[in-house]
């Protein structure tokens, strides 16, 4: 279709999550630094536009998406990375940089399926365009341990849109 007479295609969109699998940069095997913010990011691929989160409290109907962020160390008994946590967007040129959302480690990785008022997660503004960057840092509270993502679960609920 040409959009002859002012139509526009509609914007579809549909939910998915995301796995740790699906960053492209993750902060597998660095060990963490006291102050120093570590960073796991997806790029949007082209043509999308997507935002972190699905659903929201309509009508009391709660159909938001839960979040789990549990990073773990290398440990030969794996331990839990204590710590807070905050969602970004970030443009193409990793540039500008949006912060939708911080939290503690330990109400974002409660249960991947009970929801709580820490670990839901739903539809958020403004989003990432194609090319941009879906930004999840971590700032541990504890220095000298090593990330191991083998060991690390994420459960990100996100809003895909494509034109």
């Amino acid at each position: 279709m040409f959009g002859f007479g002012g139509s526009r295609a509609r914007p579809t969109a549909w939910t998915k999550t995301l796995s740790l699998s699906d960053f492209t940069e993750t902060a597998d095997a660095k060990t963490t630094q006291s102050g120093q913010w570590l960073q796991y990011k997806y790029r949007v691929p082209a043509q999308q536009m997507i935002r972190f989160g699905t659903g929201a409290i309509r009508n009391g109907v709660d159909d938001r998406g839960i979040a789990v962020i549990d990073i773990q160390d290398n440990a030969q008994t794996p331990v839990q990375i204590e710590g807070k946590y905050r969602l970004a967007y970030m443009d193409a040129n990793e540039v500008k940089k949006s912060v939708i959302k911080e939290g503690y480690l330990n109400t974002i990785r409660a249960s991947a399926t009970a929801r709580d008022a820490g670990n839901v997660l739903g539809e958020t503004g403004a989003g990432a365009r194609q090319d941009s960057w879906l930004i999840i840092e971590i700032l541990p509270a504890v220095a000298g341990k090593t990330i191991e993502d083998d060991n690390s679960t994420f459960q990100i609920p996100v809003t895909v849109y494509t034109a």
